[in-house]
């Protein structure tokens, strides 16, 4: 009996000592294969001590020539900052939002994760991060230095971000951590640091971000695009509202709704300032540096030809039309250039809303400029011999059974070649080019830098070779003074560091019209606009130009502003309205000389902005492309109060 129960001791400690060195060898196992794993991801974590600071696209500012910034391309740095340099409630707004117990962790917040988890399943769906600042700090890193993309969710990334965030925790002071994730962190359009956030969405230092500024900027993180002040300013007023409320609840702040009340208009203001206009000319300039500069390698400063006050008067003027005649005269889009005496561009508008398509109507949409094209037709003439008083017939002309019609005109049997001009006759148009051959206008055509005029086929005389506004703008800004137009947008381009990469030098170029010929071209010009179908944009009897119409899909006004007082504040500048489908069409009387004339009248006035402007003046016939004046007293009424 002794020996049965020795036995049964026996089998039982050996029973017990089995399981201890089975859970022994196990953990051993586990240990080392958590530190075989470990190993493995730490040799693939980026060398700390030689971080690289950025792997990034080149930054391009684009400025004025004043240095103010209207634009910004690639990925956008700053000064980097320390945290002693920021006001307290700078760091208090990202933590409120980010990580509120960031001084407790060791960089991973275990009750944190915890809660965010409980929430995350109670509201069914994700509602709370569990990162730290620390930890998403390291993704940052991870991220720069290419040892994981954007799009990586492995469980590996994420071993390798908790085991980078432990050794940041260890290696820096969270003073330190702090500064570095404010400086690294993205905040959108290509923005990254708190300095170049600050700049870019309140033109100013982050040393001096106001707390509502601080609470849009640390709001933004959850989603930069969403939360945009510049995209969307609701979103981002409610979002930073947010942050002031956890920042009260954190007692950062006294009173969430009194700094909504002190600052939170002034943070909005900076942003809103027309940028949104702004963006078809920065993307014109941004395409030219490329052509410029071939690639771009380095953060780069380009200095443009922009004037924010005619940017801001065209802003206002289209902006109007599309608003008040947009239904009446069945157009969807408009566009818009201006450009100085030389060529410099000041001013672009691509189409009625930039945020829904980029495409820019101003310099890439090919269109038929209708009779705009005529002051070529009529240059030629006056080249070839043709006086302005030499007289034509204007009546019904047919070539090939081919027979346009004159738009609201009662032939006269013959008027004068001024006359067939001002008031777009379109049978003089054919009738001269007949006489003078379609190869000599296209001769013609091409010193102000429009080619590929056709010389067969005859409608070419009423505008159907093909061009950007951008290029018959250029065209029409050579008859201010007679000299060829190579259009521009950009004086310099630098470094950061200063070194200039490219300069624009002022060249050399001879008349392509005689004094003679130029001063009848002008005299067209002129009389369209005070006496033809451009008289809606008679503002001060210092506009010249020509409407165009193309069928019902394009209207044009093209001219200029020529003052005498002050020849060098001239300009050029022309406008378009139609619609992006072909066969869509607008109103059949949405003619060159009606919405397209009132933009400019409304573009001159809101630039000059001139004490007193006789309405009488600015609104003549808008209804009709004809010599003949409204003179009834229920039509002139109405004008008036379109005007």
């Amino acid at each position: 009996m002794g020996r049965s129960v020795t036995r049964r001791r026996r089998k039982r400690r050996s029973f017990f000592g089995i399981f201890l060195r089975y859970l022994f060898y196990s953990a051993l196992f586990f240990f080392v294969a958590v530190f075989c794993i470990l190993l493995y991801f730490s040799n693939s974590l980026p060398n700390l001590q030689h971080l690289k600071t950025e792997i990034r696209n080149p930054a391009v500012t684009i400025q004025t020539y004043d240095g103010k910034i209207i634009g910004s391309y690639g990925d956008l740095y700053e000064d980097v900052v320390s945290i002693s340099d920021l006001p307290k409630h700078v760091t208090a707004a990202f933590m409120s939002v980010e990580d509120k117990r960031f001084f407790q962790h060791f960089g991973i917040d275990f009750i944190g994760f915890v809660r965010a988890a409980y929430r995350n399943y109670v509201s069914g769906k994700v509602v709370q991060g569990g990162s730290t600042i620390t930890q998403q700090l390291a993704k940052n890193i991870l991220i720069g230095e290419g040892v994981v993309t954007h799009y990586d969710r492995s469980i590996s990334r994420k071993i390798k971000e908790l085991l980078l965030a432990i050794w940041l925790e260890y290696k820096f002071t969270k003073a330190d951590i702090l500064m570095m994730y404010l400086n690294r962190v993205y905040f959108g359009a290509g923005t990254y640091g708190i300095d170049a956030a600050s700049r870019k969405y309140f033109g100013k230092s982050a040393k001096f971000l106001s707390i509502f500024e601080s609470a849009i900027l640390a709001g933004l993180l959850k989603a930069p695009s969403k939360y945009s002040p510049s995209n969307h300013p609701n979103y981002a007023y409610e979002r930073a509202m947010i942050v002031l409320r956890a920042m009260e609840e954190q007692g950062f702040i006294k009173s969430s709704e009194k700094i909504e009340k002190q600052q939170a208009k002034a943070a909005f203001e900076y942003d809103n300032k027309s940028k949104k206009g702004y963006m078809y000319f920065c993307d014109y300039v941004y395409e030219q540096a490329k052509k410029i500069l071939g690639d771009i390698e380095d953060d780069i400063v380009i200095v443009t030809t922009f004037n924010e006050d005619i940017q801001k008067a065209a802003d206002e003027a289209i902006e109007f039309y599309l608003r008040t005649e947009r239904e009446n005269y069945k157009f969807d889009q408009a566009a818009f250039i201006c450009m100085n005496r030389d060529g410099a561009i000041l001013a672009i508008i691509g189409g009625a809303s930039y945020s829904m398509t980029q495409f820019n109507r101003a310099t890439q949409a090919v269109r038929m400029p209708g009779s705009a094209f005529k002051i070529f037709v009529y240059g030629a003439a006056l080249e070839y011999g043709y006086q302005l008083h030499d007289m034509i017939s204007d009546t019904p002309v047919s070539v090939s059974g081919w027979s346009p019609s004159n738009f609201k005109w009662k032939s006269r049997g013959q008027i004068s070649v001024l006359t067939g001009f001002t008031h777009s006759v379109n049978s003089v148009s054919v009738r001269l080019a007949q006489a003078i051959g379609l190869p000599r206008i296209a001769s013609f055509a091409k010193k102000f830098g429009i080619y590929d005029v056709s010389t067969h086929d005859l409608s070419v005389a009423l505008g159907t070779t093909p061009v950007t506004l951008k290029d018959l703008t250029a065209a029409y800004a050579s008859f201010i003074d007679g000299m060829p137009i190579w259009p521009y947008c950009i004086t310099e381009i630098r470094t950061k560091g200063g070194k200039i990469l490219f300069q624009r030098q002022k060249e050399k170029v001879n008349p392509i019209l005689d004094r003679e010929l130029l001063h009848n071209c002008r005299l067209l010009l002129h009389s369209v606009v005070q006496n033809g179908t451009g008289r809606a944009a008679n503002v001060n009897g210092e506009i010249f130009g020509k409407t165009g119409t193309h069928e019902d899909s394009d209207a044009w006004f093209l001219g200029y502003y020529d003052p005498k007082k002050n020849p060098d504040a001239g300009f050029a500048f022309g406008v378009w309205i139609g619609t992006d489908v072909n066969h869509i069409r607008m109103a059949p009387n949405s003619t060159g000389g009606r919405i397209p004339t009132r933009i400019i009248a409304r573009f001159i006035t809101n630039f000059l902005n001139p004490p007193h402007v006789d309405k009488e003046t600015i609104v003549h016939d808008i209804y009709s492309e004809t010599e003949e004046q409204p003179t009834s007293p229920q039509c002139l009424g109405k004008l008036l109060r379109d005007i």
